[in-house]
């Protein structure tokens, strides 16, 4: 658009031989389709973004039913992988639910501490590859 009205502008425009009459309708032309695609800009900035991959819900899981727990990887100076989960970044309001994650196998359990519940943390594998690692609750028998 912006091309087009540069080209119009070079063959119209009174400056560069052109007259006033013929450069006016292509002036107020170009403002109208400037104005809206810089309110379609807007729009589409100000619009909530979608969710990148990393933030979407864990195995088409509900985030406020099994929220997302952290894993971090380490090795030993003997090369051993370890993982721990960081189980103290549980939501503070979170109370676990009677059915646990489908698919998942909890990996870790976690005592009552005061006013925070027992619960578990479930890895829930999301393909061959890769997995999640969500809060819920203890085992059956757990």
């Amino acid at each position: 658009m912006r091309r087009a009205f540069r080209r119009l502008a070079r063959q119209t425009h009174p400056d560069r031989g052109g007259s006033a009459e013929a450069f006016h309708p292509i002036r107020v032309a170009y403002g109208a389709l400037a104005a809206d695609l810089n309110g379609e800009r807007r729009r589409w900035q100000s619009a909530p973004a979608a969710p990148s991959r990393a933030s979407r819900a864990a195995a088409g899981l509900d985030p406020q039913t099994f929220p997302t727990c952290t894993v971090r990887f380490t090795r030993s100076r003997d090369g051993v992988r370890r993982s721990t989960y960081a189980t103290e970044r549980r939501p503070e309001s979170w109370r676990p639910g009677a059915a646990p994650p489908p698919g998942g196998t909890c990996v870790v359990q976690v005592e009552a501490a005061g006013s925070a519940p027992a619960f578990g943390v479930w890895r829930v594998p999301l393909d061959e590859r890769r997995f999640r690692c969500v809060f819920g609750p203890l085992p059956a028998g757990g």
